[in-house]
């Protein structure tokens, strides 16, 4: 049976990993985060710009380098579970500690203000995502989404489908032009559209 290339599991971060387009690879980043004097590291960028994936290859890479269990990654949303996961998370942070928190501009003015007491007590080194720049951060990398990086990451996720067509036919397609010009730097949002297009219209030409 056919797989949806659309499907969540598919395009979940991490999911595939995470490619520099505009120079340097995450491995750069990485030494560039943990040679930062002030210690307070930020990757920028829009909805769906590639932000989180990058975190994920960014930890993977950092674990080669440090004890995994310095890292400590926080992913945070609109839902009010955010304040207790933080409060249980800050438990475990030590001297020694990375704390990874994607998602920053989520966070209340408290949480901010917990995090930043417990970074300068504890001289912790923390790198955050945010759609815009924050004070206090240096910004280390900045996500965006190009034709090459679109048609990059269509060619991973199609190889996973086994079916004979390429990243160019599905770029050309109606639906994907449409769906790139309603959602601009999102490539997220692009990629869920294309989770019910590609049930129309391709599983059908190609049946199990």
């Amino acid at each position: 049976m056919q797989h949806n290339p659309f499907s969540t599991r598919f395009i979940q971060p991490g999911a595939i990993p995470y490619k520099c387009f505009d120079g340097g690879n995450v491995n750069e980043l990485v030494q560039r985060f943990l040679n930062l004097p002030s210690k307070r590291g930020i990757v920028v960028g829009p909805h769906g710009s590639g932000k989180s994936t990058l975190i994920v290859s960014f930890v993977c890479e950092l674990s080669r380098v440090i004890e995994k269990s310095s890292v400590h990654q926080l992913r945070f949303s609109t839902d009010r579970s955010t304040w207790r996961t933080l409060l249980a998370s800050t438990k475990q942070w030590t001297q020694s500690s990375i704390v990874i928190l994607d998602g920053y501009e989520q966070l209340r003015f408290w949480s901010r203000f917990l995090i930043e007491r417990i970074a300068r007590s504890r001289s912790l080194s923390i790198l955050a995502t945010a759609h815009r720049p924050i004070h206090g951060f240096e910004t280390i990398w900045r996500t965006s989404v190009s034709e090459s990086s679109s048609q990059w990451v269509l060619e991973q996720l199609l190889q996973q489908s086994g079916l004979p067509m390429s990243a160019n036919e599905l770029m050309q397609s109606e639906a994907w032009t449409r769906s790139r010009a309603k959602h601009d730097q999102n490539l997220r949002e692009s990629l869920f559209d294309m989770y019910d297009w590609w049930q129309i219209s391709v599983a059908r030409r190609f049946p199990p």
